[in-house]
């Protein structure tokens, strides 16, 4: 696996449906080398800190593999639009059903660790100019990943991930976005999700809720 991208960007105003908007979703490559610390790359900001961001959300990697689908879906050329979903991390093939919460990655003597799938905002939609969009990203199960930082330093577009580490308790990233989305009551998987020690305690509460609705008072 390779990095193909390093995406940045500060937040921006636009305007959308007549009102002002601050978004830091359009982010740009960058030919630099960056410096990763316990809050992402530095350089690169966030708009809305509630969101997005923070020590268990410093990262967040799609794999360019899924531009050929959007581009299919969209009828349009993305080969080139690198950030395409706000990634700061186009990996050439980072597939989501292929590595799971608590996967550990050395870049460069960097260690990434995975923590959750990427939630999508309207934001989303916005950037690729189509209202129902996030429920598209959503549908296709292909969500990209959340990672914080285990250990800091530089990193370079072309630089490889290396598979370092995976947790005996965990579920492929797939398996989790599914199950965020999915209707159906999943009381078994839930549960099985809320042992895993290193799931975001963002969605981690997401089930927890969920089963306590379920009267499942037993997984809180």
């Amino acid at each position: 696996m390779k990095i193909i991208s390093i995406n940045i960007s500060s937040p921006k105003t636009i305007i959308f449906n007549k009102k002002k908007l601050n978004t830091s979703i359009f982010k740009k490559p960058t030919e630099d080398e960056v410096i990763v610390g316990p809050l992402g790359i530095k350089g690169d900001k966030q708009a809305d800190l509630k969101a997005h961001g923070g020590f268990h959300k410093a990262i967040y990697a799609y794999s360019y593999k899924h531009y050929d689908h959007w581009g299919d879906c969209l009828k349009k050329n993305f080969s080139n639009s690198y950030g395409l979903m706000g990634e700061n991390l186009t990996i050439d093939n980072f597939d989501e059903k292929e590595f799971y919460i608590g996967d550990q990655f050395n870049i460069s003597n960097t260690i990434l660790r995975i923590t959750q799938p990427r939630i999508p905002c309207y934001k989303l939609g916005i950037k690729m100019n189509q209202r129902d969009f996030p429920k598209l990203f959503i549908d296709y199960g292909h969500l990209g990943m959340y990672m914080e930082v285990l250990k800091g330093g530089p990193i370079s577009k072309g630089n490889d991930l290396e598979l370092i580490h995976r947790e005996e308790i965990t579920m492929s990233v797939y398996e989790i976005s599914k199950l965020i989305f999915d209707a159906k009551e999943n009381i078994d998987a839930m549960q099985k999700a809320l042992k895993i020690d290193c799931l975001s305690e963002e969605i981690k509460e997401r089930f927890s809720s969920r089963l306590v609705k379920l009267g499942h008072y037993d997984s809180i």
